[in-house]
């Protein structure tokens, strides 16, 4: 008789642990360095600190109000949140954990991403639709740069030295020449792009396009999408292995983490996590994958023990709406009008109810 064995489990491949947060976090910071997670909690204006090694929580530290997007200058050892509706960004010491310094940005600032090599820290300004560019030592704002439509999220490639901006309302990319601080060229992706990532060793950056459930495909040498692939519903956070070869993406309508082949496009593997899922960083020296879920207020932390492509790809999920009726629900729009079931019914064409937010 043959022997035979079974696949291995989705808990075998990629063990999840939680760690309990403040409610609805959404950014989510790395350095390993330090021994120091970071994670915004926008509701409360604070950001939780753990240690790296053992979840065990450090601190919470007051900020300005709605701290969204957190990134590491690991050269500089601080860690910079945007926060929105302040208009501000804190810089923190990554090892007293003080607040060095509140720095006045733009309207509305989400996006945040430092540029270690060039000493700077670049912010979408989602209102102002301009980057501010502040210097990572001195904590002044050196320069700002006209963007497009809702600035949001911002990644580089130190072998172009180039800085890219995903604008969220205009289906764009700005292109900054990070030498001159300067826009240089734009980019056309698909609507909504909420997140931006950057492989510079393949020359290639993907943006998750969170209103059509797709992920572009740039290539850095020629500014040029040269390929999208689907992705599951309301894709918001992303982020690349650290040998580049896998993509991860966090679905925010599925509660799951998808994990993408960067050759194929392929979706090897979809991850139950916690609920509507957002911000994510992925730890550059042991690989983990941790991502806040601002409906379950706490951060998965994800192990990636896939080797090789699965044998079966993860089959499309129904949604558990289908073939169910229309609940009771009354909602007011921008405007102040009100809307409930009998209204939407009577009006015998189809309206679409989207409610939804970004995290960078």
């Amino acid at each position: 008789m043959e022997a035979t064995t079974d696949a291995p489990s989705m808990e075998t491949l990629f063990p999840v642990r939680t760690v309990k947060t403040e409610f609805e976090p959404e950014g989510v910071a790395i350095h390993p360095e330090g021994d120091r997670y970071f994670v915004n909690n926008p509701r409360s204006n604070t950001m939780s600190v753990f240690r790296r090694s053992t979840d065990e929580h450090i601190k919470t530290i007051d900020l300005g109000l709605e701290p969204i997007g957190a990134n590491v200058d690991r050269e500089v050892g601080r860690v910079f949140t945007a926060n929105a509706t302040a208009s501000t960004v804190s810089a923190i010491d990554c090892q007293s954990l003080e607040v060095l310094k509140e720095i006045k940005v733009g309207t509305y600032p989400a996006g945040i991403h430092a540029y270690p090599e060039k000493g700077k820290v670049y912010v979408g300004n989602t209102a102002a639709n301009t980057i501010s560019v502040i210097d990572s030592r001195s904590l002044e704002v050196i320069a700002t740069i006209p963007a497009e439509r809702a600035a949001g999220a911002i990644a580089h490639d130190p072998t172009r030295e180039r800085v890219y901006c995903a604008n969220f309302g205009n289906a764009s990319v700005t292109v900054v020449d990070a030498n001159t601080d300067k826009a240089i060229d734009r980019i056309e992706v698909d609507y909504a792009p909420c997140q931006i990532r950057v492989d510079p060793a393949r020359g290639r950056a993907y943006v998750n396009n969170s209103l059509v459930n797709t992920v572009s495909v740039i290539d850095l040498d020629s500014n040029e999408v040269i390929d999208a692939f689907p992705v599951e519903r309301a894709p918001v956070g992303m982020g690349l292995s650290p040998d580049g070869r896998r993509i991860y993406v966090s679905n925010r309508g599925t509660g799951t983490l998808s994990v993408y082949d960067v050759e194929s496009k392929q979706e090897w593997a979809r991850v139950p996590i916690g609920k509507a899922p957002g911000g994510m960083d992925v730890d550059p020296v042991s690989g983990l994958i941790y991502v806040a879920n601002a409906g379950s207020n706490d951060v998965s932390i994800i192990e990636d023990r896939m080797t090789e492509a699965p044998a079966e790809l993860p089959s499309e999920p129904l949604s558990e709406w289908v073939g169910k009726p229309l609940p009771d629900f009354a909602l007011r729009d921008l405007d102040g009008e009100l809307h409930t079931k009998e209204s939407i019914l009577a009006r015998k064409k189809k309206l679409y109810i989207l409610n939804f937010f970004a995290s960078w």
